[in-house]
């Protein structure tokens, strides 16, 4: 039926901040934009109907949106690496 077992749903990639993302994005080609400003709101490539918005925000009427259309299924917390630079 086409429909996996597994969970799965969107990712964010975030080239600029991560290594693995930057290597993930290089890989498959995707273009190395900046999304959010020095001020923390959303630039242009971002999504022109975000533009100015800062980004927590921004992610909140990325969700109602996505609700908005049935498309939101929830989200679940996850472990996760952040290489912090100690020097």
């Amino acid at each position: 039926d086409g429909v996996s077992p597994v969970p799965a749903g969107a990712v964010k990639v975030t080239p600029g901040h991560s290594p693995p993302d930057l290597a993930l994005a290089r890989a498959h080609g995707l273009p190395l934009l900046s999304v959010i400003g020095d001020d923390g709101t959303m630039c242009p490539p971002g999504g022109g109907w975000l533009q100015g918005v800062h980004r927590f925000v921004a992610r909140e009427k990325v969700v109602a949106a996505l609700a908005e259309r049935g498309l939101y299924r929830g989200a679940q917390d996850h472990a996760m690496t952040l290489p912090v630079c100690r020097y």
